[in-house]
């Protein structure tokens, strides 16, 4: 009969390519893009922040088709020359398409688009638009049911305007890690 070895030199034995619903969350930093004023040279610049994402997808084998809740957030930074120390946010509602380039093996780079909606708020003002993105990583595969990873996310919204000021290709970028759960 066949063994399987086991011990700290062996990789984990795999059943192959995971298929099925999951449940996926990252967390790490997030740099939110300046935002011009309108009719000025003056801009907003923003610290960098938690940025986070929250999702439910499908798993096809080396595509994943997935929705997700995706936040950047700043804790201040400087408007029109004065500092301020108030939250501002940038949230997406996003679906986005992921090839797994070695879905079946241990380590596995993938790539994923994606579009949807994202709004802006800073300093008591709002916007939301249209958005796209793309993101970047690699996975772990830590069992056949789980997955950890690192990725890299920038989301573009191509035009948001309010009454004190207008963002065209208005960007975020998130770095984080998490986790998928494929039952």
């Amino acid at each position: 009969g066949a063994s399987i070895l086991s011990g700290p030199f062996c990789a984990p034995v795999f059943s192959g390519e995971n298929s099925g619903f999951y449940l996926t969350g990252s967390i790490g930093a997030s740099q939110i893009s300046d935002i011009d004023y309108i009719n000025s040279t003056q801009k907003v610049t923003f610290d960098s922040g938690l940025g986070l994402d929250l999702g439910l997808g499908y798993d096809f084998g080396s595509t994943r088709l997935e929705g997700s809740w995706s936040r950047g957030q700043s804790p201040g930074g400087v408007d029109q020359g004065v500092a301020f120390t108030t939250d501002s946010t940038i949230d997406s509602f996003l679906v986005s398409g992921f090839y797994d380039f070695r879905s079946s093996k241990q380590w596995s780079p993938f790539v994923g688009l994606s579009v949807g909606s994202t709004r802006i708020e800073h300093d008591n003002l709002d916007d939301t638009g249209f958005s796209y993105g793309l993101a970047l990583g690699v996975s772990d595969k830590t069992s056949d049911t789980t997955e950890v990873f690192v990725k890299s996310t920038g989301i573009v919204t191509p035009e948001l305007e309010t009454t004190r000021w207008r963002i065209t290709n208005g960007s975020y970028g998130n770095g984080t890690i998490g986790v998928r759960f494929i039952f």
